[in-house]
């Protein structure tokens, strides 16, 4: 039978909600370490402690949030009223980053930033969760997974392009009074993620499910962990870590390496810009690659292209032509869309090895398992960050010595080459292909009827090849 093949107007409706994880992720990691350093004058040490905190924060509400997703149960489904109830906190959590207190005391700026960032993280954990849960259940199909996660980067893509080039842009606007400009850029960006999350909740649907028997808080940690007996998802979270943790630095740094290494600082929202909008033209590139030689070789393109881009970094002085600045950029934003691409793509199946384990549909937790240690691997680079910067005696809004702007050079280019190689190491070891997909969604479906395990070679080669596990253990 012909799989179900979706319009692109729904495709839209759902791929509209990562307009808030693909913006906001960005905004701050471009702009709130500068923010905190240059406007709110936190030592760099001190703001990188407030990405950390925040992530450690993380440790407790991403678990509790993809089990708690798993077990809702309301008249809108498992994952749909979190769309609903997120709007307001989004935009007020998110406003509420970029509101510079009226106080001379850094340790109570510490703690207002403090408090504001582990909000806005409990919201986009509270939404995003939920979000990256629900493909799973709305298509099996391998390759409409596929598209609608292409139509999803592109909305993301599209957001990051205007959350990279008119955050500065607005705040420029103000002249010298530069913290109005950035709570009037907060509030005009939150308003910007938090509404097109009226349409995923109308553009999206669920399965019906009956609730796993597992109940409490260790148990809840328990199933969380259990995740990782999964090799397919071990694997993942080996390329998915290294290759966003590559995007952090490039992101964080990238405003300290024009600023202060090339002395265009004045560039920075235009240089971003072409970045990000190769970014968004590379997506339908990295799709059809992805239908003809595997949902990993994308990563292996662009991440190799991207080494390219950051060895001519290091190699650029304030003296480099313009046009190589913008030609680096471009090819960096061929690598970040392949290291974005390529994760949310695979996901969708990881969760199907793990009911061929289980015998259970647990999205909730692989998106928790997924969304939090993409969070702590963004904090774990902002915090090494700050601290690098202050060992390199870095200091704000000033010519640097000539130490730190080497500092921030090889810091911007070989921290990511070293991440990437990484990530390629982990790529070339997952082993899941649309054959291999069609064999285990097909031996989930014998064993719901039979109890017998199968007999056939290739069925138990291929489960115990993505799984990790004897096939006699499995769905036990």
């Amino acid at each position: 039978m012909a799989a179900k093949t979706f319009s692109l107007r729904i495709k839209s409706m759902y791929g509209c909600g990562d307009m808030f994880a693909g913006g906001a992720f960005l905004l701050i990691g471009l702009l709130f370490l500068n923010y905190l350093t240059d406007v709110v004058r936190l030592s760099p040490a001190m703001a990188g402690s407030v990405f950390m905190i925040g992530k450690v924060w993380d440790a407790v509400s991403d678990p509790l949030m993809g089990v708690l997703s798993d077990r809702t149960r309301s008249r809108f489904g498992r994952r749909r009223v979190y769309f609903l109830i997120g709007i307001f906190p989004i935009f007020f959590t998110f406003s509420m980053l970029w509101y510079s207190l009226n106080i001379e005391s850094t340790f109570s700026k510490f703690i207002y930033y403090m408090i504001a960032y582990l909000l806005f993280n409990t919201v986009f954990t509270m939404v995003m969760i939920p979000y990256n849960s629900i493909l799973p259940n709305m298509t099996t199909d391998y390759k409409e997974r596929t598209s609608f996660v292409t139509v999803r980067l592109m909305f993301s893509s599209v957001s990051a392009i205007l959350s990279g080039v008119l955050p500065m842009l607005i705040v420029r606007s103000f002249g010298d009074r530069v913290t109005t400009g950035y709570f009037v850029m907060g509030v005009a960006f939150g308003v910007f993620y938090a509404l097109p999350w009226i349409f995923v909740f109308k553009g999206t649907w669920e399965s019906k499910y009956v609730e796993p028997k597992t109940s409490g808080t260790c148990g809840i940690y328990r199933e969380f962990a259990s995740a990782f007996k999964n090799r397919s998802f071990r694997l993942h979270t080996g390329f998915f870590v290294t290759a966003q943790t590559a995007v952090d630095f490039l992101t964080t740094l990238f405003i300290y390496y024009l600023t202060y290494c090339l002395l265009k600082g004045n560039l920075f929202s235009i240089v971003l810009g072409s970045l990000l909008i190769v970014q968004l033209m590379s997506m339908p590139l990295h799709m059809k690659i992805s239908r003809r030689l595997g949902k990993t070789a994308p990563l292996k393109v662009g991440l190799s292209v991207w080494i390219i881009a950051l060895l001519i970094s290091l190699t650029l002085t304030p003296d480099s032509p313009v046009l190589l600045v913008f030609t680096v950029a471009a090819m960096s934003g061929i690598g970040s869309a392949a290291s974005v691409f390529v994760p949310w793509s695979i996901l969708p199946e990881i969760t199907d090895v793990d009911e061929l384990i289980t015998g259970r549909r647990r999205e909730g937790i692989y998106s928790g398992m997924a969304t939090f240690i993409r969070k702590i691997a963004q904090a774990l680079s902002v915090f090494a960050i700050g601290i690098v910067l202050d060992l390199i005696g870095y200091v704000p809004d000033i010519q640097q010595s000539d130490g730190a702007i080497l500092g921030i050079k090889l810091l911007f280019a070989l921290a990511p080459i070293a991440f990437i190689l990484l990530s390629l190491f982990f790529a070339s070891r997952y082993r899941m292909t649309e054959e291999k997909h069609r064999i285990i969604m097909e031996e989930i479906e014998r064993r719901k009827r039979e109890k017998n395990p199968s007999t056939d070679e290739e069925v138990i080669e291929t489960c115990e090849e993505l799984t990790g596990i004897e096939y006699e253990r499995l769905g036990r």
